[in-house]
């Protein structure tokens, strides 16, 4: 991980939208053929991703968290988001798309539920449900 990627992290506010670009560092599938072709062994996949800055979490190891749609449940007071989480030191470049427009009460509860409420994963790898804790939002 560079300075220069921890200084781009640190001019960030929640809600910019923002744009990645990373080495994918998923699982890989390989055929191991003895008398095969020669072809080069490819690990080095880049990815690029667009979404909502929500912040950097992590407690061993810090990850950038992307948000690409929000759903909200009014009646709840709940979210539902798709997110990602990218390894900070997988990340090669990030750049401000549009600083954070979203509407200033809408921004401040989705913020008090990623930072004071709860967090749980609804379907893994997928989805977050923030649980708003909005009794400290002021409207």
């Amino acid at each position: 991980m560079t300075e220069d990627i921890l200084n781009q992290i640190n001019g960030l506010r929640f809600g910019d939208r923002i744009e990645v670009d990373w080495w994918d560092h998923s699982r890989r599938e390989m055929r191991l053929t003895p008398k095969g072709k020669g072809r080069p062994q490819l690990f080095d996949v880049p990815v690029h991703s667009i979404g909502w800055f929500f912040g950097v979490a992590g407690e061993e190891t810090k990850h950038i968290v992307l948000t690409r749609d929000i759903f909200v449940w009014p009646s709840m007071g709940d979210f539902d988001v798709d997110a990602i989480a990218i390894l900070l030191n997988v990340t090669k470049d990030i750049r401000v798309v549009a600083p954070s427009q979203m509407n200033p009460k809408f921004a401040t509860q989705l913020k008090t539920a990623w930072e004071k409420g709860q967090v749980r994963v609804v379907k893994r790898g997928k989805r977050l449900r923030l649980i708003a804790n909005l009794r400290e939002v002021k409207s």
